[in-house]
């Protein structure tokens, strides 16, 4: 039995390459295609398990601090920080830090916007014309945010009054030492060294107690003051609108009253508002590395509560870790312009009269300059005040049909909210006066006791200094806006708005009540509240505004490390009553926001802003594990048609064989025994190579395949091949030979003449409708299993998209599943061709007789193509529509994109059966017809 079983093997190649051919693809596809379902699922769960994590698991708030946007949709709004001050208690918090299975609890309270005064120094040395002996500078800034949208004029220029007359200005006596020691005694008030009457020049410039202002020495002697600028008067610490004196000496150096130098400078005051946050040291640095991210001075100390100045051993500020970034988007331009030549004639005038000079005098622009507020920053990290503290509420907003977001404006009373009684004409940050989307609100000014008796300067003293870039929060896919230490950015959300932005994202600045908040900047201890915040008020009976909890014991997204993080969270909310959000696992989804236009130019935009979807990663990993049990279910189905496709049509070809040896005595047994060992050894060698061609493709393609895998497919393929060969061999030798002998026909009812090859291609299908009916069920499995990959992939994408975690999972499997779909096209259309040419070689006789009644090489493969397209259509129909059928019962909708995929596989299918049939019909063309009609 085995030596004739190897016999017809040798001696049928044609029969056997095409069964080890078929064998082969099934065998080579289900471990490809597998392989394929499994990479993607462990690409994606790989890049969550990479991303899922951030600096903390869990956001404890303040009861009611959800906005009716986050608890509708799952959602934590941008900066959740803005806008919460206060509402946990500390009591609460160290009940927190002790629950079982806490590793880290750190808190932060957010205190409000504070000011830190920064200087742009313009120089201005080349401008000055050193043959005038007087010339007035005019130094005029402008102010530009917003990606340059937004662009605001100073009215109030600042003046340099350059003389080669020398310039006498008045000394003070104020001995700090003898006063201290000795409280009764008191300073003498300043004088000038010439003698000059302090009463005359303070009556010049009608300013009485105010300082007294510099003498102008003339060449003949007389002293004349130049007095201050009524702008200057009203804003003497902001160094608006003020005319400073300089002597320009015959050595060419510059003289002004603090100091003697070969460079003019200019400073323009630059108030940035900065949010101040306090934190608890030790939980910061476990959670975030804030200590190892210090890039000058010292870290925190955990119970400081002041610091005393190196200058100063007396006075103490509150200590703060400030920002290396100040995290804004803020420009200054200057425009600098020089007096027109001869005498300026503004020493002795004073109040209105002077105003009118300087504004004759001011002359024509000479230069211009630029500065960003990153390099001033950079030069003036000294601390800030704390007198005045602003908070600003939470952003409310009209909600659109379409979900998107539109901030409402609200008032403010800018000169109110940054009066200062303490320091007259403070600085206000310049910006602040544009459209607020934020409601503000003043602290009330608190003073310490020992304020009042000198020993505290109310002040915030930067210790330290500290990058944000180095903290360890989130990855780039689950970064803002669950950071607590980085700025929101909203990128256009339409051509127009990313025209406007330059394709950059827009950028918070320092209006405390602009749409974008800032995160903190400037990080002081709990224990220095006392020190900043009135103990008797309610915000410093509960002043922290959020918890970052991270669980002990996480180590992926596995259903052990969401459980654990779970039960924390129910026994945070349970026992101390506050809002908790899992964030283990969140990434930034985007929401569209309609950002109304500013006072000062910019227009009205539409963002994306990236709000952060809670839950994404297990979502993620369990719509990967569902589409790679159904990916893994469908290739595995497609493979065994395959295969029992390949089978059956193998044996259908051997009929007659079959039909002789029962004609010459073989018993039913033994004929099907035949066709199994034959199948079995052709299946056992087709299987090995599929195994060694799967493990060839593997790593080229980027698949896993181990050794194993591939082995594990032979007994699969060998079981199933000799399965489907059992089934026609033992239909073959139960009937009479006689009836094997004759083809398969279903006799015509009515004799009919075909007069096109068309007609007759049809006829031909019809009369053997076993073979037309395998050869359309192959093919239009590949077509019902492209559109079902299709189908999967979507539903996929479908339930991870709308994050920036879930796009970029998306986007990396896509490509493998691409490959998965694309595999199991090819399959089916292989199983087609397959199927395809051993129709034709069954019926090579009928071939020869039409060879030999005259017909060309030409019509005859013009009727073997159009049987193959005919073919194609009827199995690409059926296909699509089971498709279709198949994910309607599934999922209960049909779409418009999965019926334009099934149409389009559909016409893949037919395309690709005429394609298949071109091969055989060019074998045909070639043999002899004597060998065609040695087949019958």
């Amino acid at each position: 039995m085995l030596r004739t079983a190897f016999s017809h093997v040798r001696h049928r190649t044609g029969r056997s390459l095409a069964l080890v051919a078929g064998v082969m693809a099934a065998t080579t596809g289900f471990t490809l295609l597998t392989s394929t379902a499994e990479t993607s699922q462990l690409r994606t769960t790989g890049t969550v398990n990479d991303n899922f994590r951030g600096a903390y698991d869990i956001l404890v708030r303040p009861a009611g601090s959800r906005s009716a946007q986050e608890s509708g949709q799952g959602l934590v709004r941008p900066n959740f920080l803005s806008g919460q001050f206060g509402g946990i208690t500390r009591g609460q918090q160290d009940r927190i830090a002790r629950m079982t299975g806490v590793e880290v609890a750190a808190p932060v309270a957010m205190v409000g916007y504070v000011l830190a005064n920064s200087k742009a120094a313009v120089d201005v040395t080349d401008q000055v014309d050193r043959t005038r002996t007087q010339q007035l500078i005019t130094v005029k800034p402008t102010w530009h945010t917003d990606r340059g949208l937004s662009t605001l004029d100073d009215d109030l220029p600042n003046f340099v009054y350059v003389t080669r007359n020398k310039v006498v200005w008045p000394e003070s006596h104020v001995d700090l030492a003898r006063e201290r020691s000795d409280p009764s005694w008191q300073s003498p008030p300043p004088s000038y060294p010439n003698g000059f009457d302090t009463r005359k020049a303070l009556a010049v410039c009608d300013n009485p107690g105010q300082s007294l202002p510099p003498l102008e020495v003339m060449p003949d002697g007389r002293s004349v003051p130049v007095c201050a600028t009524d702008a200057s008067i009203a804003g003497s610490a902001s160094s608006r609108g003020h005319l400073e004196a300089v002597h320009l000496a015959d050595d060419g150096s510059f003289r002004t009253e603090w100091e003697t130098s070969s460079r003019l400078t200019v400073n323009i005051s630059w108030p940035v508002s900065m949010l101040l946050a306090a934190i608890d040291p030790d939980q910061e640095a476990k959670l975030v590395g804030l200590d190892k991210a210090l890039v000058s001075g010292r870290y925190l100390r955990q119970t400081e509560t002041a610091v005393a100045p190196a200058a100063d051993g007396r006075s103490r500020s509150v200590p703060v870790l400030i920002s290396s970034d100040p995290q804004v988007d803020e420009q200054l331009s200057v425009a600098v312009s020089r007096s027109p030549a001869g005498p300026v004639g503004i020493a002795g005038l004073a109040r209105r009269a002077l105003d009118t000079a300087i504004d004759e005098k001011r002359g024509s622009r000479v230069t211009d300059r630029s500065y960003s507020v990153d390099k001033v920053y950079g030069t003036n990290r000294k601390g800030a005040d704390l007198y005045r503290i602003i908070q600003s509420g939470a952003p409310s907003y009209r909600t659109a049909a379409d979900g998107s977001l539109t901030p409402r404006t609200v008032p403010a009373d800018i000169d109110e909210l940054w009066a200062n009684s303490n320091h007259t004409g403070w600085p206000t940050p310049w910006l602040a006066r544009d459209a607020k989307q934020r409601p503000l609100t003043r602290v009330p000014e608190y003073q310490a006791p020992d304020f009042r008796s000198g020993d505290w300067s109310g002040d915030g003293l930067a210790v330290g200094t500290y990058d944000p870039e180095r903290l360890t929060e989130f990855s780039a896919l689950s970064e803002v806006p669950m950071e607590t230490y980085q700025p929101v950015e909203a990128t256009g959300a339409d051509a127009a708005a990313r025209k406007l932005l330059g394709d950059r994202a827009l950028m918070p600045n320092s209006n405390p009540g602009g749409y974008l908040a800032t995160p903190p900047q400037l990080l002081t201890t709990l224990a220095a509240l006392p020190r900043v915040l009135d103990p008797a008020s309610e915000q410093a009976a509960a002043p922290i505004s959020a918890i970052r909890v991270r669980v002990d014991g996480v180590t992926g997204t596995d259903a052990r490390s969401r459980e654990r993080v779970r039960l924390v969270a129910e026994r945070i909310g349970k026992e101390t009553g506050l809002g908790v959000d899992l964030t283990m696992g969140s990434s930034p989804a985007p929401r569209t926001v309609h950002l109304p236009a500013g006072d000062y130019g910019r227009p009205a935009l539409t963002l994306s802003e990236g709000w952060s979807r809670k839950g994404v990663a297990a979502r993620i990993v369990e719509a990967a594990d569902r589409k790679s049990l159904l990916l893994f279910g469908l290739v595995l189905g497609v493979c065994a048609l395959f295969l029992v496709n390949s089978a059956s049509a193998a044996v259908r070809d051997r009929r007659r064989e079959l039909a002789v040896l029962a004609c010459l005595g073989w018993s039913r047994a033994r004929v099907t025994s035949l066709v199994i060992g034959e199948t079995a050894l052709l299946g056992t060698v087709a299987g090995v190579l599929g195994a060694l061609l799967s493990l060839l493709l593997a790593g080229p393609a980027g698949l896993g395949v181990s050794p194993l895998r591939a082995a594990a497919a032979v007994p699969i393929a060998l079981v199933l091949s000799v399965l489907a060969a059992a089934v026609p061999a033992l239909r073959a030798s139960a009937g009479h030979p006689a009836t094997s002998l004759r083809p398969a026909i279903r006799a015509a009812r009515r004799p009919r003449r075909h007069r096109t090859v068309t007609g007759l291609a049809c006829a031909n299908l019809a009369r053997v409708p076993g073979r037309t009916l395998l050869g359309a069920a192959a093919l239009a499995v590949g077509v019902a299993a492209v559109t079902a990959v299709a189908a999967i992939l979507w539903s996929f994408e479908d339930d991870v998209v709308g994050t920036v975690m879930g796009d970029a999972i998306a986007l990396k499997a896509r490509g493998v599943d691409i490959a998965a779909a694309a595999g199991t096209a090819l399959l089916g259309a292989f199983a087609a061709a397959d199927v395809i040419y051993l129709g034709i070689r069954e019926r090579a006789a009928e071939f020869a007789v039409l060879q030999a009644t005259g017909w060309s090489d030409g019509e005859l493969t013009r009727l073997v193509l159009t049987e193959g397209a005919v073919l194609g259509a009827l199995g690409a129909t059926a296909g699509a529509a089971t498709g279709i059928g198949l994910i309607a019962w599934l999922t209960g909708t049909v779409g418009a994109a999965l019926v334009a995929t099934a149409l389009l596989a559909a016409a893949a299918g037919v395309v690709l059966a005429t394609a298949a049939s071109l091969v055989p019909s060019v074998m045909l063309t070639r043999s002899p017809t004597s060998v065609l009609l040695q087949e019958e």
